[in-house]
């Protein structure tokens, strides 16, 4: 629902459905969330403000742009909750090296944060593939939704480093060549999202689980569905790009799946991948 009504408003407002908005040579996003949908148990509100600044720096990072400057609305019901939340927005905004300059502060039931990240683009980059391209990523996948499930065995190594990705992500990932990518999206929704949402007139099979030894032990040892884990979870704030065939897959990056020509399928295994990625309004 709540993707279907933003593919509406943009086809209304003439606009190209990307992450980002594009304005001559700059690249302006602006993203944000509630904390009785996205603040997790485990979460600090320091945290909650971080993961908001975190979540619109991935989208202009996979794009490949240089942040210029940020600015934050905060609403809150005590000043304590707000004061907290800033200073988890100021922590982030140092760790990524940020020009946070200010924003809006108001008095609301909840807590809503929503950044607005202005930076400067050497090209444009769009989210659908072309056919003989690669889909490379950062096999990381599967540690955020152990995370959602089992946060209160944080003792855990797996655990543990699914809920440190969650509670302050990090997205500094090198990037690969720029002349190489012909498509980007980041991970926030889980990648099955990602993957149905790049297939626009092409298919795109997945070749292999973008995951690590130590997800895939922990699912065998609870038997959990591994492909569960890797293809539907979310907030990983990880890039997938399209790069292609000619180009080389440099660590930390695999190149996990092949893009053909198609009708916007994605198979894994020969059968279509099931989507039950992230959405709001699922009761609307």
């Amino acid at each position: 629902m709540e993707k279907d009504f933003l593919r509406r408003l943009l086809q209304e407002l003439g606009a190209e459905e990307n992450d980002v908005v594009y304005i001559d040579d700059l690249i302006v996003k602006v993203d944000g969330s509630a904390s009785t949908t996205s603040k997790l148990p485990f979460q600090t509100w320091k945290d909650f403000g971080w993961k908001n600044v975190a979540s619109a720096l991935s989208d202009l990072r996979v794009k490949f742009a240089e942040p210029l400057l940020m600015l934050v609305s905060v609403t809150a019901p005590f000043m304590d909750v707000a004061e907290e939340i800033i200073e988890g927005v100021k922590e982030a905004a140092r760790r990524f090296s940020l020009r946070y300059v200010g924003g809006d502060l108001n008095e609301g039931i909840e807590a809503v944060v929503d950044v607005v990240m202005v930076g400067r683009a050497p090209a444009k980059i769009g989210r659908v593939p072309n056919p003989g391209d690669l889909l490379i990523t950062i096999p990381h996948f599967g540690y955020t939704s152990i995370a959602y499930k089992f946060w209160p065995a944080a003792a855990h190594p797996t655990v543990k480093r699914g809920v440190e990705m969650l509670k302050r992500p990090e997205p500094i990932w090198p990037l690969p060549l720029l002349e190489c990518v012909t498509a980007s999206m980041d991970s926030s929704d889980g990648l099955a999202d990602v993957l149905w949402t790049m297939a626009k007139g092409v298919d795109i099979v997945v070749t292999q689980l973008p995951t690590t030894d130590d997800v895939e032990a922990f699912a065998e040892d609870r038997q959990l569905d591994l492909e569960e884990l890797v293809f539907n979870g979310g907030e990983e704030y990880l890039p997938v790009f399209a790069i292609g065939p000619n180009c080389e897959v440099e660590p930390p990056y695999v190149a996990f799946a092949e893009v053909r020509p198609g009708q916007g399928n994605v198979w894994w295994r020969d059968k279509p991948l099931p989507w039950r990625g992230w959405s709001y309004f699922r009761r609307g």
